[in-house]
């Protein structure tokens, strides 16, 4: 048995009966239920249909953007339908408004760690955390605990506070605690550790290739910290770490060593015995290539949970799923003491919550009130806050800003990856850039690909260029897509805007993402990291190229990727 009483779990006597006695009145397949966390994009009466018809009672469900209000509306209707009150998540890196549209976008972790200040990563948990509870979220799948050590990295990135563990340790534990606070739980990921390999777990299992001693002195002693600081959820994910895998199975052979999600080393051994970690554990998205690289996806279901996962999370197809879980049981891949293991964490979780007291009472659906938390100035201010304080100014070693009319008016930006992709769903915040600037005086022509524009840029005299432009800007939303494996710069034109004049003409580069560009353009002789796309981020960072507030951000990471290149800072 768990001990619900200890850390993190704190339960009473009464909230530890509720737990066993609502484990011992469910059926079994109300049992491997729990077990479910799907994701859900229709309404929940067409879900709970659909999940009435297989007989599955999900612990919880995750639901993607819609507006506040409507949020409310489905997550009522979930509990309203649920015997066992839910679990509702979210999957939020940058503020509520990733679940709900009218949620307040403060900006990636990396641009609160470019602030240089753990209180901005307080501040924009509890901001989260209020926002999503008033709707009646009560779980989220963040922040991201990983460590940037490869800038090749897609998946980490901007999504992270950056490459110093001990600056990323800080920031997580503040951040764990605003969303605590703010009425939401936290759920530390991606663990073992994203940020060593270069690749992604959609796309198969990665690798954390520390030796057991560089994994403790990073990120075990980030995770560590979140655990003895009370941390109640942590993300096992795809990736693997063979050095931990084998100092628990020595024998272990490279073609068998499993990702997290899959671990019993990694999941019971590391985590739980070696660390402490008391709390609840979910997997990553079972959709994604990673999970299945090794098994075959009707055994590593129930593998995930016989080997120290607590919930599944997401379904390729949720009654095939549902069906392989239950062979699991009945086959002994999942036995009845980790099963109930697993439910005595899961409605734990939920006694943590409060959810059966309000439950009985009627407030797990919050008052309709309770939306004016959206319409608070002082979110705004903290969004506007947040990239006034991180937008970093890398290097200016020509001395170009601050811009003006005056000595830079004509101005030709070419805008790289802007087009609207499944984590820039808008896109086109290049346009905003030219509205910024051409507000405030200058003449601006945006690169289209024409054959013109080709010319113009790749091919003409430098004289010429020169007599119809004052300065060439490039502006990178460059960030993985949904099948994009790398971000990295592919220059629009076929080639011809390469930098080919950053010694004749006056050339800089700003970033609303990925904060490496310097990888592809090391000579690029001024450049800005603003970490985050956004409207608000767009209008802070054309502010402070026009001189009209100063830069103020500090990188959180090595923009010149110096382990990797050299003279990027000259």
């Amino acid at each position: 048995m768990i001990d619900l009483k200890a850390k993190p779990f704190y339960l009473t006597d009464a909230q530890v009966a509720w737990v066993r006695e609502t484990i011992a009145e469910m059926s079994l397949e109300e049992k491997l239920g729990q077990l479910f966390l799907p994701l859900v994009f229709d309404t929940a009466e067409e879900a709970n249909a659909r999940f009435d018809r297989i007989g599955l009672r999900p612990g919880g469900v995750l639901l993607r953007s819609d507006t506040a209000a409507r949020t409310r509306e489905r997550i009522a209707g979930f509990q309203t339908h649920a015997r066992i009150p839910m679990l509702i998540a979210g999957d939020l890196d940058r503020g509520a408004f990733n679940m709900i549209s009218d949620g307040t976008q403060y900006g990636h972790e990396m641009l609160l760690a470019a602030s240089g200040d753990p209180q901005m990563a307080y501040r924009g948990g509890k901001i989260m955390g209020e926002e999503c509870s008033a709707v009646g979220t009560n779980w989220n799948f963040g922040p991201v605990v990983d460590i940037d050590f490869n800038p090749f990295n897609p998946m980490t990135n901007v999504r992270t506070f950056g490459s110093d563990p001990e600056k990323v340790r800080e920031f997580a534990v503040a951040a764990c605690r605003g969303m605590r606070e703010g009425g939401i739980l936290p759920c530390a990921k991606h663990f073992p550790g994203d940020g060593v390999d270069g690749r992604d777990q959609h796309f198969l299992s990665s690798v954390n290739s520390l030796s057991v001693e560089e994994w403790d002195a990073t990120y075990g002693k980030v995770y560590q910290a979140l655990i003895d600081d009370g941390l109640e959820t942590i993300m096992t994910v795809h990736i693997m770490q063979p050095a931990y895998t084998r100092k628990f199975s020595p024998d272990t052979r490279d073609e068998d060593i499993l990702p997290g999600s899959l671990s019993e080393e990694l999941n019971i051994r590391l985590l739980r015995e070696k660390m402490g970690f008391n709390g609840l554990l979910v997997t990553d998205a079972s959709s994604m290539a990673g999970f299945t690289d090794v098994l075959p996806r009707s055994v590593a279901i129930p593998t995930a949970i016989a080997h120290g996962a607590d919930i599944f999370l997401f379904n390729r197809d949720v009654e095939e799923d549902f069906d392989a879980m239950k062979a699991g049981y009945e086959q002994g891949i999942l036995t009845e003491e980790r099963l109930t293991e697993a439910l005595e964490r899961i409605l734990g979780l939920k006694a943590r919550l409060g959810l059966p007291e309000k439950k009985a009472a009627g407030t797990l659906i919050p008052p309709e009130s309770g939306l004016a938390v959206f319409r608070r100035p002082e979110s705004a201010a903290f969004a506007k806050e947040a990239a006034d304080r991180g937008i970093t100014l890398v290097k200016d070693t020509q001395g170009l800003l601050p811009l003006t009319p005056e000595k830079q008016k004509r101005l030709f930006v070419i805008p790289v990856k802007v087009e609207p992709n499944y984590h820039n769903p808008e896109g086109g915040y290049e346009r905003r850039f030219v509205k910024d600037l051409e507000d405030r005086g200058f003449e601006v022509h945006l690169y289209d690909g024409s054959a013109e524009d080709n010319y113009t840029i790749g091919k003409s005299p430098i004289r010429e260029f020169k007599k119809r432009y004052d300065a060439i800007i490039y502006f990178m939303n460059v960030a993985s897509s949904n099948s994009d494996s790398a971000v990295r710069i592919s220059w629009p034109g076929t080639r011809v805007t390469i930098t080919m004049m950053i010694h004749d003409v006056p050339t800089m580069m700003v970033s609303i993402d990925n904060p490496y560009h310097l990888m592809d353009a090391p000579r690029i002789p001024t450049y800005i990291n603003a970490y985050n796309s956004s409207d608000l981020v767009v209008d802070t960072l054309v502010e402070k190229m026009v001189g009209e507030t100063p830069f103020k951000g500090v990188s959180p990471m090595d923009p010149f990727v110096k382990k990797y290149f050299f003279n990027t800072d000259k």
